[in-house]
């Protein structure tokens, strides 16, 4: 087979096969979310009927129950649904626009390694077999919409990089405030991103975009005016609880990037060379946060906490397995940042997004794996694009979670408990 011939085959079976896919779960309303993502979408249509009257701040219709989240993605719904007046035809708009979420993270990676663009390009659509990619895709959820945004505005930012065009620092900024008016969260990004700015930037250029970083926040804060209940959003009292169910989740993803010889090579060989201060600092860190934690919260909540959480009260009914995960977790964190101290932005920043008292695995997915392969570049990304088999090893990998997803909702394992 021609190499011609060869990448074609490739792109049809790793690229064309996962769409068909994601259109035949929309046809058969698929929810690998255990029917959380319809839940959700069924909840704020009315918003979203109510927001295509121009009626913003009327939450009636819901009883006081409005999103929590500022309106940008509910407005765009709004605003197909102004044309297409139908809920079916809407939510097959919003599929065909979730697919920009692998185009632009194709887009983006290109920019920053230097591999075969064939190892890229599948790699970037292995996505679409994310379980929480696909329930989001499907029951449109603001989710995908900000991480979507987020997407292209460090897509202009890479293009900063290397041309320094002040249109690209606009547009970078732009759509993250447009990922922000979606899910506010994001707004801890533009401290990434004015950092960067700070370091590199004459004086009187990086004022002039927190002067637009400041014009931009107008909308939202003029938002928060006609809706206090964002003004009550769930932050965690409890930061033990929360950095334990962080951690554990942040290990399910890490495991992605371990599932490769040479990445386990470098943690192991990093490992090796940990002195008595590193393990014992370790040690002390993990028994000061599973001393502290609150177990009857743990044992009496089962709703969120993740895949290890939901494992360890499945099979052992308690919190063994989930507390292992914490440990594990802390540990391999410790190496990946000793191997690229960049990475600690991405923990920290992730860690900061997720400051909810109650934690769901869709917060962190796929969002951190993208913040991995596109904020920095990388020893543990590079070495999934450097070898074809390492490409379709990281494809399986996600392929065997999707199948275990579908298990999972076939078998109704966590039908009362949404991971």
């Amino acid at each position: 087979m021609s190499k011609i011939n060869q990448n074609k085959f490739l792109i049809f079976l790793f690229v064309l096969l996962p769409i068909l896919s994601l259109f035949t779960g929309f046809i058969l309303n698929e929810d690998l979310s255990t029917g959380g993502s319809k839940w959700d979408f069924e909840l704020t249509w009315p918003v979203i009927k109510d927001y295509s009257n121009l009626n913003l701040f009327d939450a009636q219709q819901l009883g006081g129950k409005e999103p929590r989240h500022f309106p940008f993605h509910y407005l765009i719904l709004a605003s197909i649904y102004n044309i297409l007046n139908d809920q079916y035809l809407v939510r097959l708009f919003y599929l065909i626009f979730s697919l920009l979420m692998p185009i632009f993270l194709y887009l983006n990676l290109i920019k920053i390694y230097d591999f075969k663009k064939i190892n890229i390009l599948i790699v970037s659509f292995s996505f679409l077999f994310f379980p929480y990619f696909r329930s989001s895709a499907i029951w449109s959820n603001a989710h995908l919409t900000a991480l979507i945004f987020f997407l292209i505005s460090n897509y202009y930012y890479l293009k900063v990089l290397n041309k320094n065009k002040l249109k690209d620092k606009l547009l970078n900024l732009l759509f993250l405030a447009f990922a922000t008016y979606t899910m506010q969260t994001y707004v801890i990004l533009f401290s990434f991103y004015l950092f960067n700015y700070f370091k590199k930037e004459k004086i009187k250029i990086f004022f002039g975009l927190l002067l637009f970083c400041c014009i931009l926040g107008i909308p939202p804060l003029s938002f928060l005016l006609f809706n206090e209940r964002m003004l009550n959003l769930p932050i965690t009292q409890d930061y033990f609880y929360t950095i334990t169910n962080n951690f554990s989740i942040i290990l399910f993803f890490l495991l992605f990037l371990m599932a490769n010889k040479l990445n386990l090579i470098i943690c192991y060989n990093k490992l090796k060379s940990l002195k008595i201060i590193e393990i014992t600092l370790i040690l002390l860190f993990f028994l000061a946060i599973v001393y502290n934690l609150n177990y009857d919260v743990l044992n009496s909540n089962l709703r969120g906490g993740g895949f290890f959480y939901k494992i360890s009260h499945f099979i052992l009914k308690n919190n063994f397995i989930f507390i292992i995960s914490f440990l594990i977790a802390t540990l391999l964190i410790y190496l990946i940042v000793k191997q690229d101290k960049n990475l600690i932005f991405i923990i920290l920043l992730i860690n900061i997004m997720g400051l909810n008292y109650q934690i769901y695995q869709k917060y962190f997915e796929p969002l951190l794996l993208v913040m991995i392969f596109v904020l920095f570049k990388n020893i543990f990304v590079s070495n999934i694009f450097l070898k074809l088999k390492n490409v379709f090893f990281f494809y399986a990998l996600v392929i065997f979670y999707f199948l275990l997803a579908f298990v999972n909702l076939y078998y109704g394992f966590s039908k009362n408990m949404t991971i």
